[in-house]
């Protein structure tokens, strides 16, 4: 105790404690488990900071019928960052991309005026034959 020792006065000991019993270990035979190879990540890299998202309109969804995807993506991304980014994470072959620059619109708030955020859309031909799952799936 910190307090009876600064004072002088020493604890009287009750005795000697027994040592303690030592365990035997016993060899423990070891896990044998087949754990599959993950299959490896391919790099994508800047992709999905480039794709932000796939645009579903009705006109995205008619221009999915003809092999091309609508794709919201980074506003200072250009056609061979997009072209790159779509075969890295979609695994598809890109044989054409035109980009779409949306400028901000006005709102007000009360007597305040601002401007909401400029965007950037991309629309993507994929090769003859080839499609990009899971997004015209999605739409009801």
């Amino acid at each position: 105790m910190g307090l009876l020792d600064k004072i002088g006065i020493k604890k009287k000991s009750t005795g000697a404690t027994p040592p303690a019993a030592k365990k035997e270990k016993t060899a423990e035979p070891e896990k044998t488990e087949s754990v599959a190879p993950k299959p490896a990540k391919s790099d994508t890299g800047r992709a999905y900071q480039i794709l932000l998202r796939p645009l579903l309109s009705e006109k995205g969804t008619h221009l999915a019928g003809k092999g091309e995807y609508v794709f919201a993506v980074h506003p200072k991304a250009n056609k061979t960052e997009i072209r790159k980014s779509i075969q890295k994470v979609y695994d598809v072959k890109v044989e054409k991309v035109r980009i779409v620059n949306l400028p901000g619109k006005r709102r007000r708030y009360g007597r305040t005026i601002g401007r909401t955020a400029a965007s950037k859309k991309a629309i993507v031909k994929v090769a003859a034959g080839q499609k990009i799952p899971g997004i015209i799936e999605s739409v009801g």
